[in-house]
């Protein structure tokens, strides 16, 4: 190789090998997710595990019944922010019981009030007629 060619290389590189790793550490984390992305497709790595946050069902119907319990059981004097408590609860209960069954509810975007409690009723016996059971007989 000749001293000019040499030079050329020399310059080459110079000038391309600052900006290049200035790129690469802009988009290390890009790099890095292609880089996992290929292994795993090459079998290299493991696939990524499923990860799941839903509330097993059978832990979804105990804290139903005890919740219904609750509701049915409000001892008199209760103070109205318990009360309220222990139905917005049972609501999150019968709309996560509504989510793994996917029954169709609307809950969530009723507000207070006669609407409400006539969603609750609709949602309850729909999940019964799903096969859950967590309220007591005589309700």
């Amino acid at each position: 190789m000749s001293v000019v060619e040499r030079r050329l290389v020399e310059y080459a590189l110079i000038v391309t090998v600052p900006p290049a790793t200035i790129w690469a550490l802009l988009h290390a984390g890009e790099i890095g997710r292609w880089a996992v992305a290929v292994a795993r497709r090459g079998h290299l790595l493991r696939a990524r595990p499923v990860l799941t946050y839903d509330v097993p069902v059978e832990r979804i119907v105990a804290n139903l019944c005890r919740l219904s319990q609750e509701m049915e059981h409000v001892p008199p004097g209760t103070p109205t922010v318990k009360r309220n408590a222990v139905r917005m609860a049972y609501d999150d209960g019968l709309i996560a019981a509504c989510r793994a069954l996917e029954v169709p509810q609307s809950l969530d975007e009723l507000g207070d009030g006669l609407d409400h409690e006539l969603e609750r009723l609709r949602v309850e016996a729909a999940l019964e007629n799903a096969g859950l059971r967590f309220r007591s007989a005589n309700r």
